[in-house]
C-alpha cells in the first residue's frame, strides 16, 4: 500500500481501524491468560517431574519440568486443569481467574490395594504371601482367544502352555512342571469358587471372565489339599454393573493360514535324491559297488531303471511325472532321446550316449495344499450388565466358530451365562449362576502311516507322500497308494470317506448365600453342580484309507454322561485387636460327588452309508465288533482351617491345614492331612527406608506347604475284575480274573514345596515385579510295579518313587508412556523349571521300559543323535570302515548315527537324552 492508496483512502477510516485492531488485542488479552505453578507430591513434598497437565475437555497441555515447574496458557478464566502422574491420584482444579496454581498429588494406592482373589476369599494385592500371577478381563479380551489358554500365554510365569492348535482341543498346562509319573499333572480349575469336576474349560467363554488368578506354591495351594498338588487355576466370572445399565458387544474375525517352515522338495529335487541314495548303494544302473572302502562310481538317470527300482509301476500316474524329465523321441514311456556323454562322463564309465534329462521337467504335486486351507475364526458376544444398590444381573450369549486350516477340522461352540446377586439387607447376600454350553467338534479323521507309530492326521499323512506322484488319475479316480508305495496311503480320500465328530452338553449352576452373623463374623454356603453329556460318533466308509485291506464301512459311537456336585460350608472371622492385629480366620467342611456312565458300540458292514454312526442295530450287517457300558464314581471328604494375621499391617503370616478323604484309595490310608505356612514382611513400610522416595513396594516371602494327589481310577485299589473267556471241554464259558493285584496300603502321592520371593514397586509404580524360587519334592509316587508271570498278575499298584522340581521366576511390568489419550506399558516375564526323578521302584536304577532315568526329567527322548548321512568322500569311507570292522554295515546314503563314547560301536551306551 503506496502513499496515494492511504490518501485515497481517508484518514478517518485508518483511524477506525487502529482503535479496532487495538481493542482487539485488549479483548484477546483478557480472554488468553498463562497459569503457572509447581506439582509435588505428598509423600516428600518434593517436586514431581513428568507430570501431566491438560486443560479439561481439550487436549492441550503440558508436562512438569524435572523440578515440578510447569507454564500452561488458557483462554478461559473458567477453565479447569487435570493433574496426574504415574503412581498418583488424579487431581482436578479449577482455574477461577487465577495466574498460580500449586498443587500436592496424593499417592494412588489402588495398584497395592487391589483385590486379589486366592481361595475361599480375597485379599489385597499388598498382602499376598504366596506366588500367583494375575490375569484380567482387559488382558483377556485384547486378542481374540478359544479358550482361556490362549489368554493366560506368556502372561503368566511359570505357566508352561503346549497346544496342538486343533480347533476345540484344550492345550496342555504346567504351572511349574510335572510332579507325577503316572497320576494327573493338570492343575485344577476353580470357577467362581466351584472346583471344576465333570465339565471342561472349553465350556466357558472367555469373554466372561472377569479375572484369573494362578497360584502356583504350596502355601496358597495347599487349601485345596489333594487337589492342588499341581497348582490351581482360579476363575472369577463378571457380575453385574452398580446403578447403570450396559449392553455390550463383543466381536472378531480372524484369519489363519498353513506356513511351514520346512523347506519341502519339489518332484524333481526327491527323485534325484532317491536315485542318488540307490547309487550310493549300488543299487541302481552302473552305479558300482564293490565294497565298504571303496567310492561307488555313480551311474546316471535311465528311465527303465527310475521305474524298476522306485516301484514306479504299481502307479502309472506317477510313472508318468517322472518320466516327464526325460525327452522322448515320440510318446513318453516310447524311445527316449539321447545324447553324447561328456569326457568327464566317459571318464567315470558312461557309455557314449545316454538319455537327456532335466528333472525340473518332472511334474509335483502339493499335498499339503489340498490338505489345509485358510482358516476363519468369528467370536460374537452380547452382554447385557445392570444393577441396583441391593441386586445385579450379568447375562451374556457368546457364538464361538472357528474353521481350522487342516480341512476336516472345525469347532463351533454355543454358550449362555447368566449370573445373579441380591443384597436385600445388610446382613443377607445371595447369588446364582448358571453356564450352558453346547459344542460341536470335527476332530478330523486318524489314518494309517508309514512310521508304525500309530495313527496320524490328515495334515501329518499329506506331508509323508511323494511329492511326484498325484491323488486321482486321468479318469478322476482317488489313487489308494501315491507313487506305488503300498504302505502308504491317500489322505485326501479321508475328507469325505471318514468323520469324527464329537458333541458336548454342559450345563454349570451354582449358588450362594452369605450371612453376616456379627460385625466380625459371617457363614456362607456354596452349592455347586455340573452335568456334561459327551458324544463321539465316527464313520469310515468303504474307500476310507483305513480299511488297508478291502475291509468294509465302519461306524462306532459313545457317549459319556458326567455329574458331580460340591457342597461347602465356610465360617470368615474378620476382627481387628489393639488397632494393630489383623486377623482373618476361615473354616470350611466340604463334600463332593463325582459320577460318570458310559456306553460304547462299533460295528463294520453298515448298510446305509448316509446313516454314519446312528441307528446301528437296524443298520447292521452282521455282528457288532464290540460293544460294553462302564460306570465309576468317586467322593472327596475335606476339612480346612486357614488364618491370615497381620502386624501393624507391615508383619504378615498365613497358615492353613486341610483334612482330606478320597474314596478311591485304600482303607486306613483314605485320609490326609496337607499343612501349610507363609510370611511376609512389607520392608518399605520400615522407618530405615521412608526416606527411599523411589521405593513404592518391597516385600520379601517365605512359604512352604504339602499337597496331594489322589489320580487313581477308581477301584483300582481293591483289584477289579475282568472278563475272561476260556473253552472248558468242548464248550466256551466265562470266568471273571482280578486286572490288579489288591494294594491294601496304597497312599496319596505328597509333594513338598519351599517358595522363596519378593515382590517390589519402584518410581511411583512405574516398574513394578516379583522374583521366585520355588523346589517341589514328590515323594510316594504310585506307579504300577511289575510282578513275576508266576504270580498270575501283570503289576501290582505301590507307592514308590521320588521326583523333584525347581526353577526361578522373574516378572516385570513397566509403564513407560501414560497420557489421557496415549499409553504403552510393556509386561515380561521369563522361568526355568529343572524336574527330575530322584528315585524309581528299585531305587537308584533307571527304568529303560518306560523311558524314566534317574537324574533327567519325567518326560524325555531316549534315541540315537543323527549326524546327517554318509557321504561318498574319502574321509567318510575311512570312518565307515572302522565302524564296519565291528560288525555294522554303513556305506555312502546311510544316516550317520554319532558315536557318543568314540569306540565305534554303536550300541545302547550311544543313545542320548533331551527334554521333551
Amino acid at each position: 500500500m503506496d502513499w496515494r492508496t492511504l490518501q485515497s483512502f481517508g484518514w478517518a477510516r485508518m483511524v477506525l481501524l487502529t482503535v479496532f485492531f487495538v481493542g482487539s488485542a485488549i479483548i484477546s488479552s483478557a480472554q488468553s491468560q498463562t497459569i503457572t505453578g509447581k506439582v509435588t507430591s505428598s509423600e516428600d513434598n518434593l517436586g514431581l517431574p513428568g507430570a501431566n497437565v491438560l486443560i479439561k475437555g481439550t487436549s492441550r497441555g503440558t508436562v512438569t519440568d524435572a523440578d515440578g515447574n510447569y507454564s500452561i496458557e488458557v483462554t478461559s478464566g473458567d477453565a479447569t486443569l487435570v493433574f496426574s502422574s504415574i503412581g498418583y491420584a488424579t487431581t482436578e482444579v479449577p482455574v477461577s481467574g487465577r495466574t498460580v496454581i500449586n498443587v500436592v498429588l496424593v499417592q494412588d494406592i489402588t495398584e497395592l490395594s487391589e483385590i486379589v482373589v486366592v481361595g475361599y476369599g480375597s485379599v489385597k494385592k499388598s498382602d499376598v504371601t504366596g506366588a500367583l500371577s494375575r490375569v484380567t478381563a482387559d488382558v483377556i479380551q485384547e486378542r481374540p482367544t478359544q479358550n482361556l489358554f490362549q489368554a493366560l500365554q506368556g502372561k503368566a510365569s511359570g505357566v508352561h502352555i503346549s497346544s496342538n492348535f486343533k480347533p476345540g482341543e484344550l492345550p496342555i498346562v504346567r504351572v511349574r512342571g510335572n510332579r507325577s509319573l503316572e497320576a494327573s499333572n493338570e492343575p485344577l480349575y476353580v470357577i467362581d469358587g466351584i472346583p471344576l469336576i465333570s465339565g471342561t474349560i472349553n465350556d466357558i467363554s472367555p469373554n466372561d471372565i472377569a479375572s484369573i488368578e494362578v497360584l502356583k506354591d504350596a502355601s496358597a495351594t495347599a487349601i485345596y489339599g489333594s487337589r492342588g498338588a499341581n497348582g490351581v487355576v482360579l476363575i472369577t466370572t463378571k457380575k453385574g454393573t452398580t446403578n447403570q445399565t450396559n449392553i455390550t458387544y463383543n466381536g472378531s474375525v480372524s484369519l489363519d493360514s498353513y506356513k511351514s517352515l520346512t523347506d519341502w522338495m519339489n518332484g524333481g529335487q526327491y527323485i534325484d535324491r532317491w536315485r542318488l541314495s540307490l547309487m550310493n548303494g549300488g543299487l541302481y544302473g552302473t552305479a558300482q559297488f564293490t565294497d565298504f572302502n571303496t567310492p561307488v562310481i555313480p551311474g546316471y538317470p535311465d528311465p527303465d531303471e527310475d521305474i524298476s527300482r522306485m516301484g514306479l509301476a504299481q502307479d502309472p500316474v506317477a510313472m508318468e511325472s517322472v518320466l516327464m524329465g526325460y525327452e522322448w523321441e515320440d510318446e513318453i514311456g516310447g524311445t527316449v532321446r539321447m545324447r553324447p556323454s561328456t569326457a568327464e562322463e566317459k571318464a567315470m564309465g558312461w557309455p557314449d550316449q545316454v538319455p537327456v534329462y532335466n528333472s525340473a521337467n518332472i511334474r509335483s504335486y502339493d499335498w499339503i495344499k489340498d490338505a489345509t486351507r485358510q482358516g476363519i475364526t468369528n467370536n460374537h458376544q452380547i452382554a447385557i450388565s445392570s444393577g441396583s444398590e441391593t441386586s445385579n444381573l450379568y447375562l451374556s450369549l457368546n457364538y464361538f466358530d472357528q474353521l481350522g486350516v487342516q480341512k476336516d477340522q472345525d469347532f463351533e461352540r454355543f454358550t449362555a451365562t447368566i449370573n445373579g446377586e441380591l443384597r436385600p439387607t445388610d446382613w443377607l447376600l445371595a447369588g446364582a449362576s448358571l453356564i450352558a454350553s453346547h459344542s460341536v467338534q470335527n476332530y478330523g479323521f486318524l489314518g494309517p502311516n508309514t512310521s508304525n507309530t500309530g495313527s496320524k492326521d490328515l495334515y501329518s499323512r499329506a506331508t509323508e507322500q511323494f511329492p511326484y506322484a498325484l491323488p486321482k488319475d486321468q479318469n478322476g479316480n482317488w489313487i489308494r497308494n501315491p507313487g506305488g508305495n503300498l504302505s502308504l496311503w491317500n489322505p485326501l480320500i479321508d475328507i469325505d470317506q471318514a468323520a469324527n465328530e464329537r458333541r458336548a452338553s454342559s450345563i454349570m449352576a451354582s449358588l450362594f448365600s452369605e450371612i453376616k452373623l456379627t460385625p466380625w463374623l459371617r457363614y456362607r454356603v456354596n452349592v455347586g453342580s455340573q452335568i456334561r453329556n459327551y458324544r463321539v460318533g465316527s464313520w469310515t466308509g468303504p474307500e476310507a484309507t483305513s480299511h488297508l485291506t478291502n475291509r468294509p464301512n465302519t461306524a462306532g459311537y459313545s457317549n459319556e454322561e458326567r455329574f458331580s456336585w460340591v457342597l461347602e460350608n465356610l465360617l470368615f472371622i474378620d476382627k481387628t485387636f489393639a488397632e494393630v492385629h489383623k486377623v482373618g480366620i476361615t473354616l470350611l467342611q466340604s463334600a463332593q460327588k463325582f459320577r460318570q456312565e458310559s456306553i460304547n458300540a462299533r460295528v463294520s458292514s453298515t448298510i446305509i452309508d448316509i446313516n454314519y454312526w446312528y441307528d446301528l442295530a437296524s443298520n447292521l450287517n452282521g455282528t457288532p465288533d464290540g460293544y460294553g457300558t462302564a460306570f465309576t464314581e468317586n467322593t472327596l471328604m475335606s476339612w480346612m482351617g486357614r488364618i491370615n494375621y497381620s502386624f501393624m499391617d507391615r508383619y504378615l503370616l498365613t497358615a492353613s491345614g486341610r483334612y482330606d478323604g478320597a474314596s478311591v484309595l485304600a482303607p486306613g490310608h483314605k485320609w490326609h492331612f496337607f499343612p501349610s505356612f507363609a510370611v511376609a514382611w512389607k520392608m518399605h513400610e520400615e522407618d530405615f527406608l521412608s526416606g527411599i522416595s523411589w521405593l513404592n513396594e518391597l516385600k520379601p516371602r517365605v512359604g512352604y506347604g504339602v499337597t496331594g494327589n489322589s489320580s487313581v481310577a477308581p477301584y483300582t485299589t481293591s483289584g477289579p475284575l475282568s472278563r475272561n473267556p476260556y473253552v472248558f471241554g468242548s464248550n466256551a464259558a466265562i470266568s471273571y480274573l482280578p486286572q490288579l493285584v489288591r494294594n491294601p496300603l496304597l497312599a496319596w502321592e505328597r509333594t513338598a514345596q519351599l517358595n522363596i520371593g519378593v515382590d517390589f514397586s519402584i518410581l511411583r509404580n512405574r516398574i513394578s515385579g516379583s522374583l521366585e524360587y520355588y523346589e517341589a519334592n514328590t515323594s510316594d509316587l504310585i506307579m504300577p510295579k511289575a510282578l513275576p508271570a508266576v504270580s498270575g498278575y501283570v503289576s501290582k499298584l505301590e507307592n514308590v518313587g521320588k521326583t523333584r522340581n525347581r526353577g526361578f521366576e522373574i516378572t516385570l511390568s513397566t509403564v513407560n508412556i501414560e497420557k489421557s489419550d496415549f499409553s504403552w506399558t510393556t509386561d515380561l516375564n521369563w522361568a526355568t523349571n529343572k524336574e527330575e526323578i530322584v528315585e524309581l521302584l528299585n531305587g537308584k536304577q533307571d527304568m529303560l521300559a518306560q523311558r524314566w532315568f534317574i537324574g533327567h526329567p519325567l518326560q524325555v527322548y531316549y534315541q540315537y543323535e543323527n549326524d546327517g548321512i554318509w557321504q561318498n568322500t574319502a574321509a567318510d569311507l575311512e570312518e565307515m570302515s572302522k565302524f564296519n570292522a565291528n560288525g555294522h554295515r554303513f556305506y555312502p546314503g546311510t544316516i550317520k548315527v554319532v558315536d557318543q563314547n568314540g569306540d565305534y560301536r554303536i550300541t545302547a551306551d550311544d543313545m542320548f537324552l533331551k527334554k521333551i
